[in-house]
């Protein structure tokens, strides 16, 4: 569970009023209200009366539950003096993904936020599922996530960014192996588990081509480790085998059907965006091969 969720509840408890520590935290009203859900459904008790339109009562769940926060976060303040002395005092923008393909996006827009001398830190956390990313996203662990999926949730703004080519690619001394053979039943495939959207783009192709897949793996970059290693053909992203095709270690199968994947970035709707964050926003608008729309959204935003 987030640290920052026991912050904002201990602000709430202080302040009595929601209003008065959104507006301390820099963050809206309702995704202040959020975080303190978010607590209450983890431990299945009300913490809070309502009292009037805009004042919170702590009840006697919630009084039991200060004392725990605040040891908690004695002891997390602690550890963190105490493992990071040099360490800066500003928050940093944290980045999540559900995809891997986050890690050859990133960088030319984090280069150029460097090159901007724009203060601000930013963290980043690859995970594994989409689920798990959105629900970090929407509990306030993560500032903003890059997914390469549509998300179907009203809280959240979601922006297209990248239009990426994926590849039918295998080793080429396998290939040689099978006398140059381009016919892809004719190999070992292996898939992605079950619920990647990489997945869900070729999942039919394979069975009008009597694909029988083979091995199954949760990620992108196992899936290159077992393809170089001669194990069979995988799709792929074309920039994550770009290198093995130039140095001939890797051989595509043009004859296959051509397939692609968006990647796009989403943040909760009621953020408030620092201008280190608005600023990184603009840098993706601009590095984006689709047409995103960041930049005309946070020109409304000043308005």
């Amino acid at each position: 569970m987030d640290i920052q969720l026991f912050r904002t509840f201990l602000l709430v408890a202080k302040l009595g009023s929601i209003t008065h520590a959104a507006e301390q935290l820099n963050f809206t009203q309702p995704a202040i209200t959020a975080q303190i859900r978010t607590l209450e459904g983890h431990f299945g008790v009300s913490l809070f009366d309502r009292v009037g339109k805009k004042r919170v009562l702590i009840n006697s769940a919630g009084q039991d539950l200060v004392a725990y926060a605040e040891r908690l976060l004695a002891v997390y303040d602690e550890m963190h003096v105490s493992l990071q002395p040099q360490s800066s005092r500003a928050e940093p923008i944290k980045i999540g993904s559900s995809t891997d393909m986050a890690s050859y996006v990133l960088p030319s827009v984090l280069r150029e936020f460097q090159c901007r001398t724009i203060k601000g830190i930013i963290s980043v956390d690859i995970r594994t599922f989409l689920s798990d990313t959105v629900k970090a996203l929407l509990d306030n662990t993560f500032d903003l996530i890059i997914v390469n999926s549509k998300i179907s949730n009203e809280q959240l703004m979601q922006f297209s960014l990248f239009q990426e080519r994926l590849v039918w690619v295998a080793q080429r001394e396998l290939v040689a192996g099978s006398g140059g053979c381009i016919d892809i039943a004719s190999y070992p495939f292996i898939n992605f588990r079950p619920g990647s959207v990489y997945r869900s783009k070729y999942e039919e192709i394979l069975k009008e081509m009597k694909v029988n897949p083979s091995l199954e793996y949760s990620d992108a970059s196992s899936i290159l480790r077992a393809v170089l290693d001669g194990l069979g053909i995988g799709v792929l992203p074309y920039v994550l085998v770009a290198p093995f095709l130039a140095n001939g270690t890797l051989i595509e199968f043009v004859n296959a059907p051509q397939l692609h994947v968006v990647i796009s970035l989403a943040f909760h709707k009621n953020k408030v965006l620092s201008p280190a964050m608005r600023a990184l926003l603009s840098i993706f608008g601009e590095k984006a091969n689709l047409e995103s729309g960041i930049a005309e959204y946070l020109e409304s935003m000043r308005g």
